[in-house]
């Protein structure tokens, strides 16, 4: 079948009273929702409501429509109900979920009226960000005549196909169904036996059945556009095979064409071989286009996870499905961009959380090499939040969970199958009966990969029991189990650092053993959340079993990565969070006893003290952002990712980061004040020693390294030698601007690197810019391809040699030329989605030679200097890519060789900063740097040169 692009040119208003907007989709309606203290999403979604909405566009069919028609939704968020002139086409349960609904009897010639409407008033109905509306693609897929190929069916001007030639009606067995192909790989030779000279035999396989008279004939293609092998019938063998892998994510393409015979005779050459093209002689009926990766998937308690027969550790990180300021809305640049810096920052391993994953982040997960563990749900029957998916898992868990299943098996990234995360239902005896139905319906559809249930023992122990069947009803137990509710109180975060600390104890009960062991008996692999112990104690009574750290807290890959590189039965780490996300409000942010800056004691009155005394983990608003991410929201890494790459040996030298001295010291204060760690965050760290205002007092250096002893050094002078414990030395060292060096060595004395950082110069101020420009990853001949790119346009107030200023933070505009952020009732029509600070983060590099005068500062792109205590000043520049260059921190003159965006042309989706507690709107043109710094996110044609202005506001 063939795609139609049906994503732009859609109409967009609330239901309650707001009028028809243009919009372009994919489109979420929340991101422009005014955050509301008083919203029932409350910290959940980082207190963006809900609303009602309808979507409209016009299809237009020049004469009869095509035969076989379906109408896709790659995702609506909470659901949807979908009519086509006026008459229901079908009804969208599962927000994350893909749908095809079969409008092939409602559509007519000419002007055919789509209406897409969506209720997100019953909240809260998910525990993070949720986003509201269209917010993944919507494709057209209909079939080509028979006798013709897909490449003869023209598009209109709205988009849609051409009908007005001679159509011939499809028989359903006519159809290559776009969610129907699997390609898999049937031999590979083990990784350490492929030469250039070996073959790989793979399928080419149709949900449903063909008929007597019918075959396939497959091309298959290689990255280059090159014809290395067809065959016609199920298998084929493609010689001098690339295997897929994280370190070589080689991708073929399968031309697969469906053929009728006049006959029954369906002899041919099927034992793989390239045959000659004169043996095809049927007629085509449909044509469909696969991209797949060749490679074997074997899991075992002996062997470990292993990719084309070599042992592979899942090095991962949990995200939501969000992008930050862009809200929900899936952008394939912007899902391209996290895939990359996921990869590039060291994780060779992705765990969605916990939801499937959206079409255009498995592609960019199968290009850049990062393994996935796509999750179905995050609920069964009992609720986690009032009106939540719960509803519907009885009724639509089996739909649902094969179309996860459909649209990720053909990618070569994905290796585990998710059936649920911290399931409450766990322990109750149904919760077996499900796992053993929903690993039944993986296997039918794609028994290739292992089948993972994700336990949290914590949130286990609070949940009730149940003797209800699969289908029967128990009101009481279905309601919220409790978990959330509990972590609300002010106790909550004691209680989770007691259970963590007496997690031995209860293992050794048995009773963690007796919760999870008929449901795990179900799985392929025993998933454990917050339980570093559990994988060696369960071991010793199930030793057939494999485990996976399945979620874990940032410091405690001090612990995993050791025992995975040593039990081959645990297979991987997923730490929550690998990038930083929308709601549950600034859950992992820590509790300073001092005063601080922006408010964020502040907000909670005088009496406001420690996390954990007198508020629970989540914070009223104005929380915004969970604040765990190892990856900040603007996709610049964070100290905590530092750590990990130390420990995982991604990064050999050390690591500098200061404890953040305005937040331990606030106002006045002479001596750093307590702090209320709440678990889900490992460090505060920054890379910075740029604390103006604060000389004399004491910054608490920590230092990672995976040697034995590290020195520090203050313009030279050495401040002294301390121990390395878990990968992180400390030091107290009273502030004073310069350059302070960290040296590592071995346990012999060795030096093993260096890492230096350099004072900002405090006297002066610089608006310092560099953008990413990140275009549309399909090919110009694919239908999800288009003409635009996104910009990330990082923002940091710096000196004039680019060093960050990170305690004079300040307000600041960004605008275009002519171009505004639009009005806060606008929608996608203008993208007017939000954005955070952002530099493309460089892949971990080789040791550098360390020269005398080394700094870790980045170099500024264009600059304009102001004052730091001046009156408000609009600093105009441009903002130019950065790759290979550095600028000199002069005003800079415009381009001569490109030309201005006018206001149609480059379109501001948003600016912010990764503060986890801001009042901040996610969608606008203003907000308040973070540690000195922020980002903007524009749309803008491919190939045009951006010019910004940012007005400061004064200190």
């Amino acid at each position: 079948m063939q795609r139609i692009d049906v994503n732009h040119h859609w109409q967009f208003r609330s239901i309650d009273g707001g009028s028809w907007q243009s919009i372009t989709l994919p489109h979420d309606a929340m991101i422009h929702e005014r955050r509301d203290p008083h919203t029932a999403n409350g910290y959940n979604t980082g207190y963006y409501p809900g609303g009602s909405y309808e979507y409209r566009t016009v299809m237009h069919f020049a004469s009869e429509p095509p035969a076989a028609c379906l109408l896709e939704f790659e995702g609506v968020y909470p659901g949807a109900t979908v009519l086509v002139n006026n008459e229901p086409a079908g009804t969208l349960t599962y927000g994350y979920g893909d749908y095809y609904l079969d409008i092939a009897n409602l559509v007519r010639p000419g002007a055919n009226t789509l209406t897409v409407l969506v209720d997100n008033t019953r909240i809260p109905n998910s525990r993070w960000y949720s986003g509201s509306g269209i917010f993944r693609p919507v494709w057209l897929w209909v079939a080509a005549a028979k006798g013709t190929s897909t490449a003869d069916t023209d598009a209109n001007a709205s988009g849609m196909p051409d009908s007005s030639g001679p159509s011939t009606a499809h028989a359903i067995s006519d159809v290559i169904r776009p969610d129907g192909v699997r390609v898999s790989t049937v031999s590979l030779p083990d990784a350490a036996e492929v030469s250039h000279d070996d073959s790989a035999t793979i399928a080419v396989e149709l949900d449903q059945p063909i008929a007597a008279n019918q075959y396939l004939w497959t091309t298959i293609m290689d990255d280059s556009g090159t014809m290395v092998a067809q065959f016609r019938g199920v298998t084929g063998i493609i010689p001098h095979a690339r295997p897929w892998s994280p370190e070589s994510p080689v991708l073929y393409t399968a031309r697969i064409a469906l053929y009728g015979t006049d006959d029954d005779d369906n002899s041919g050459d099927n034992d793989g071989n390239i045959i000659n093209n004169a043996h095809n002689t049927g007629t085509p009926l449909d044509t469909h286009t696969e991209r797949f990766g060749i490679r074997t998937l074997a899991c075992d308690a002996t062997h470990g996870l292993r990719l084309n027969g070599k042992r592979v550790l899942l090095n991962g990180g949990c995200v939501h499905h969000d992008n930050g300021i862009l809200g929900a809305a899936t952008f394939p640049q912007a899902e391209y961009r996290r895939a990359r810096i996921m990869r590039e920052q060291g994780f060779n391993a992705v765990r969605s959380a916990h939801n499937p994953l959206s079409k255009a982040f498995l592609d960019a997960c199968d290009e850049v090499g990062l393994l996935v563990m796509d999750e179905a749900f995050d609920m069964w029957w009992m609720h986690k939040t009032s009106y939540d998916y719960a509803s519907s898992f009885r009724d639509h868990y089996a739909s649902d969970l094969a179309a996860m299943v459909r649209k990720d098996r053909n990618h070569p990234s994905v290796v585990l199958y998710s059936i649920g995360n911290e399931i409450a239902d766990t322990k109750s005896p149904r919760a077996a009966e499900a796992a053993r139905s929903m690993r039944s319906i993986i296997r039918s559809l794609d028994p290739s990969r292992p089948v993972i249930d994700c336990v949290n023992p914590i949130s286990l122990s609070l949940a009730a029991r149940t003797k209800a069947g699969m289908d029967e009803h128990d009101a009481k137990v279905e309601g919220e189990p409790g978990l959330n509710t509990t972590l609300e109180h002010a106790s909550g975060p004691v209680l989770l650092t007691m259970i963590d600390r007496l997690m031995p104890l209860a293992l050794r009960t048995g009773v963690m053993d007796r919760q999870t062991n008929a449901v795990f008996d179900e799985v392929d692999v025993a998933g454990l959340n917050y339980c570093r112990q559990g994988p060696e104690y369960f071991h010793r009574v199930h030793p057939e079993r494999v485990f996976c750290a399945s979620e874990t807290y940032p410091q405690e890959i001090a612990f995993t990565w050791p025992a995975m590189r040593r039990l081959p039965y645990l297979i991987g780490d997923f730490v929550w969070t690998g990038w930083d996300y929308i709601g549950e409000a600034s859950v992992s942010a820590w509790a300073y006893a001092n005063p601080e800056p922006d408010g964020w004691m502040r907000e909670y009155g005088d009496h406001m003290a420690l996390r954990g005394r007198l508020t629970g983990p989540y914070r009223r608003y104005p929380g915004l952002l969970g604040g765990s991410g190892l990856i900040d929201i603007t996709g610049r890494a964070t100290g905590q990712m530092l750590y990990r790459q130390i420990v995982t040996g991604v990064r050999r030298r050390p690591a500098i980061t200061v404890r953040p001295m305005q937040l331990l010291y606030g106002d006045g204060a002479t001596r750093p004040g307590r702090t209320a760690r709440f678990i889900e965050r490992g460090h505060d760290g920054v890379a910075s020693w740029s604390w103006a205002g604060y000389e004399g007092r004491d910054a608490l250096v920590e230092v990672y390294s995976g040697g034995r002893h590290v020195r520090l050094l203050l313009d030279g002078r050495e401040i002294g030698m301390a121990p390395v414990y878990r990968c992180m030395a400390r030091f107290r060292v009273p502030y004073e601007p310069g350059e302070l060096t960290a040296v590592a060595y071995d346990a012999v004395g060795r030096e093993l690197g260096w890492d230096t950082l350099v004072s900002a110069q405090a006297d002066e101020m610089v608006v310092t810019t560099s953008v990413e420009r990140v275009p549309n990853p399909y090919p110009k001949n694919d239908p999800r391809w288009d003409d635009t790119e996104l910009v990330f346009e990082s923002i940091a107030l710096t000196d004039a040699r680019g060093v960050v200023h990170v305690t004079d933070d300040r307000r600041i505009t960004v605008i275009g030329d002519g171009c505004e952020a639009a009005p806060h009732d606008s929608s996608q029509g203008l993208f007017r989605e939000s954005a955070n600070e952002s530099v493309a983060n460089p892949p971990i590099a080789a040791e550098p030679v360390r020269p005398a005068d080394a700094s870790s500062h980045e170099a500024p792109s264009a600059a304009l200097c102001v004052s730091p205590r001046e009156a408000p000043r609009e600093v105009s520049h441009e903002a130019r890519d950065m790759s290979g260059t550095s600028g000199t921190g002069t005003p800079c003159e415009p381009s001569r060789d490109m030309p201005a965006y006018a206001c149609s042309d480059a379109q501001l989706l948003g600016v912010a900063s990764a503060n986890p507690i801001t009042a901040d709107e996610l969608a606008g043109n203003t907000c308040t740097t973070y540690f000195g710094r922020a980002q903007a996110i524009w749309r803008v044609p491919a190939g045009t040169t951006l010019r910004s202005h940012v007005i400061v506001d004064p200190a």
